[in-house]
């Protein structure tokens, strides 16, 4: 069963969902979202990275990301605005990209800290009515200048909340810390494409051995292979619950030479070929 969710959006969306149909396999974004969980609790996954999430928390992907809702609780939801990445690149124009960047690498924060962080929470909703006053339905007339014009004003909103402690503290990273960080942002965004820790290194300006001891060091012991293999499991299931694809296909959107290679690498991942997968999942 595919999510009722399109991976990707041609103009900003607003929705309020328990986010049910993401429990049964992880789904692929390739827009921005921004999520509000406004009650209950659940773990949402993006492969490789997992989040309590509960009421007054808050993620934000950028660049899209693969996700699943993972032990929900019955009176989960959450407040969604997905956002197209042309829009995006027309609002952060004139935004410093260090708060972007940090937004990247530190994509979850919870309002219930302090009694600032509470305001920020009301606030935050309130940006979030704004987009459901806006964007429910597209308007029919300057609908990219409305969509830009917010989503410009929320972000230079974020980051004048954003908590100086919590700023302080990420400009305070060792460089292997930063650059841990700024793999998991890269795995993220690329992991279907590039499988080989080369491509990562080479995008951090490091050797492989020095991505090693920072990833290593950050990530409880993983490696970046490691990481880099199960993050690409997970978007392997994506497509594989998607019943339109074949194997080919797939194999050929994740960059495999050969839909043999992408079999013995799932098999060695999950213990179960493809198409036992698919048929575990009755596809």
């Amino acid at each position: 069963m595919t999510p009722p969710f399109s991976s990707d959006t041609s103009v900003m969306r607003y929705e309020e969902t328990n986010l049910a149909s993401l429990t049964q396999y992880p789904f692929r974004f390739e827009c921005g979202m921004q999520l509000l969980c406004i009650s209950g609790n659940s773990i949402i996954s993006t492969g490789v990275e997992r989040y309590d999430f509960c009421e007054t928390s808050e993620l934000i992907f950028l660049g899209g990301s693969l996700i699943q809702v993972i032990d929900p609780s019955p009176d989960f939801k959450v407040r969604m605005l997905l956002f197209p990445k042309n829009i995006f690149l027309k609002a952060s124009l004139p935004i410093d990209t260090s708060y972007f960047n940090y937004m990247s690498e530190v994509p979850y924060f919870n309002h219930a800290a302090n009694d600032a962080s509470r305001e920020s929470w009301k606030r935050v909703n309130q940006w979030m009515d704004m987009a459901e006053l806006l964007f429910t339905h597209p308007a029919r007339y300057f609908r990219e200048q409305l969509e830009q014009n917010f989503l410009q004003s929320l972000f230079m909103w974020i980051f004048n909340t954003i908590p100086q402690q919590y700023l302080s503290i990420h400009n305070k990273y060792s460089r292997k810390q930063t650059l841990y960080h700024r793999f998991m942002v890269l795995l993220r965004e690329h992991s279907t494409q590039e499988h080989q820790i080369g491509y990562y290194a080479n995008r951090l300006c490091i050797t492989p051995r020095y991505l090693n001891e920072a990833v290593i060091r950050y990530s409880n012991g993983r490696t970046p292979k490691q990481l880099i293999d199960e993050q690409l499991t997970a978007e392997l299931k994506v497509q594989l619950s998607n019943p339109n694809l074949s194997i080919t296909e797939i194999s050929q959107l994740f960059n495999f030479q050969e839909p043999a290679n992408m079999c013995r690498f799932f098999k060695k991942n999950t213990g179960m070929s493809p198409k036992e997968f698919r048929s575990l999942n009755k596809l």
